[in-house]
């Protein structure tokens, strides 16, 4: 009979001290109780749509996706990454989802994490200024400042250098300043 006290105990004190180890992403957001109140409207649905029996990939897709969002936007980053990676499950490739868990990871300095998720983006999007620069900026965070560079030499090499003159060169200043506070920290 003790001995199942004591078990108990440890199991108890086990499971709490393991709480406590798992890392949590949620962030406070200063929302209006409006917007609020809107993203858990936008849940509810979205809950009730995944419930459906009749649902087909799209609609999963679309239901998770929007689910992820509006837990991101109230700082639900542990629902919101589940959902986005529910959605990559279906899409690999979605474009919301990658960025969007690049994002999270990048907000909460897990840069390793948000590496990962961008650089399965890039490739899609070697074209998009915003993808390039989101892509170095991670990059760059998370210590691979020579695949940041190489990101933007592709980038260079494939536009005209005139149209994209200042932001090919913004992007080498910040790779290089922060390669060097980099060097300089050590």
């Amino acid at each position: 009979m003790i001995y199942k006290g004591i078990i108990s105990f440890i199991l108890t004190l086990t499971l709490i001290l393991c709480a406590g180890c798992m890392q949590s992403y949620n962030v406070e957001k200063d929302l209006s109780p409006e917007k609020i109140t809107e993203y858990q409207q936008e849940i509810t649905e979205n809950e009730e749509i995944l419930a459906s029996p009749d649902l087909n990939e799209v609609e999963k897709k679309e239901a998770l996706q929007t689910l992820g969002i509006a837990h991101d936007r109230l700082g639900n980053y542990d629902q919101s990454i589940s959902y986005y990676q529910q959605v990559l499950e279906i899409d690999p490739l979605d474009y919301v989802s990658l960025n969007n868990l690049a994002s999270i990871y990048e907000e909460v300095e897990q840069y390793a994490l948000a590496a990962e998720y961008i650089v399965r983006l890039y490739p899609n999007y070697k074209d998009s200024q915003e993808v390039v620069r989101d892509t170095i900026r991670i990059l760059v965070k998370n210590q691979g400042f020579e695949d940041a560079q190489m990101v933007l030499n592709e980038y260079a090499s494939t536009h005209p250098q005139q149209e994209n003159s200042f932001f090919i060169s913004d992007q080498f200043e910040y790779i290089a300043r922060m390669s060097k506070k980099a060097e300089e920290s050590k």
